[in-house]
């Protein structure tokens, strides 16, 4: 009896191990897959203005990456930024702007390709276009009106203290219910942000616990973990009595001689 239990509960601890190491590895394949698809690419939503979605002088929210905006305004200085790669991977010089809003802070806006020089709009104008994050690289070495990197610390001063944190680049642009000259518009994806260590973490989790439950799985198949049989052992005892029993022999002679 004592020994059908013992049995019972090796076995039940061995299949709960092996179910163990399953589902741990589930959770890590989950957990992996929550990771890939929160880096994917994602449906645009509606349009919206831009003072709902960040505010002027703080950090961009993670909400407000490559949503689509809206905003009004007067264009202030206006700079070049040079060796921007865009969506054909060419290396081009954009337009890059001060939009004064009528809120009374300011954005970067980006226009389209640079056509040098750069004209003067005076007029008010409302735009829309996606959402980007400051770049924190440089492009270029700039010269007097460029920008070694379109980020909003680079322009900001007396006249335009607080600005939106990021840039935007245009998909429509409009004055008085006009068009305006020389407005070249680029493609604005979305940025598409890359696998994390952490997935590749997680997936050598997924690994590593669901090659231990195999090996649970397997491990009566090696002799090591088998008990041995019955009459093996009995094989092994008969030779060490029928020694025993030779000593014996030995010694009561020998007490008999004496």
């Amino acid at each position: 009896m004592k020994n059908i239990v013992k049995k019972l509960f090796i076995t039940l601890a061995w299949l709960l191990l092996i179910y163990t190491g399953f589902e741990l590895g589930m959770w890590q394949l989950n957990k992996a897959q929550s990771l890939s698809a929160s880096t994917a690419a994602q449906p645009d939503k509606p349009l919206i203005a831009l003072s709902e979605v960040a505010s002027a002088g703080l950090n961009m929210p993670i909400k407000a990456v490559n949503r689509i905006v809206s905003a009004s305004g007067t264009y202030a200085d206006k700079y070049i930024a040079r060796d921007q790669k865009i969506a054909d991977e060419t290396l081009v010089a954009l337009d890059v702007r001060i939009l004064n809003l009528d809120t009374g802070y300011s954005v970067l806006v980006v226009r389209g390709v640079a056509t040098e020089p750069l004209i003067d709009i005076t007029q008010s104008v409302q735009v829309t276009g996606r959402l980007y994050p400051r770049q924190n690289v440089d492009r270029a070495f700039p010269k007097t009106g460029e920008l070694s990197r379109i980020d909003p610390a680079l322009v900001v001063s007396e006249q335009t203290p607080f600005l939106y944190d990021g840039y935007i680049v245009l998909r429509s642009e409009s004055g008085s219910n006009t068009a305006i000259a020389n407005f070249a518009p680029i493609a604005s994806p979305q940025i598409s942000q890359k696998i994390s260590t952490f997935y590749w973490q997680h997936i050598s989790y997924v690994v590593v616990w669901w090659f231990m439950a195999v090996l649970l799985l397997i491990a009566p198949l090696f002799p090591q973990f088998r008990a041995p049989k019955f009459s093996q052992v009995e094989q092994v005892k008969k030779p060490v009595k029928k020694q025993v029993k030779r000593q014996v022999k030995k010694q009561v002679k020998v007490r008999q001689r004496k």
